[in-house]
């Protein structure tokens, strides 16, 4: 029996914004769209010079642009197609305002971090560190 060998890549780095964002679209949705730097750019293509990555089976990628943009190189480098799954998503931190009550007593200012350590708080359209993890599992589960 083959050992099955995965690598977990976090995308390279996204293009810093300043401004007013577009207020018809969600966190959520503007999140998704984030592209990659130049330096991102950069970093997804050395990224995919790595020996540990020459000659894999398959690819697969959440459907953010910016996890796309790094998984691009290394399907090139491979001549493999990037195989999609809503599953491997990011949190979806959900609603602002919610997420700002929860926030407003934790010594944190970053709110992935301090959810992180209560697994099951969750704002009403987002989901929870305990979520997030079962819906991951699903993927594994499958292959």
């Amino acid at each position: 029996m083959k050992d099955t060998i995965v690598y977990l890549i976090r995308h390279a780095e996204t293009v810093d914004e300043n401004g007013i964002r577009n207020t018809n679209e969600d966190s959520q949705m503007i999140n998704e769209k984030e592209i990659l730097s130049v330096q991102g750019e950069k970093q997804s293509k050395k990224l995919s010079e790595n020996i540990e990555l020459n000659g894999i089976d398959i690819i697969w990628s959440s459907s953010y642009t910016r996890a796309k943009a790094t998984a691009k190189y290394i399907a090139d480098a491979n001549n493999l197609p990037i195989n999609l799954d809503s599953n491997l998503s990011e949190r979806k931190l959900g609603n602002l305002k919610e997420l700002g009550e929860f926030m407003k007593d934790k010594k944190t200012r970053d709110p992935s971090q301090k959810q992180l350590l209560v697994r099951n708080f969750k704002t009403s359209d987002g989901e929870s560190a305990e979520d997030t993890k079962n819906r991951m599992t699903k993927f594994f589960d499958k292959y």
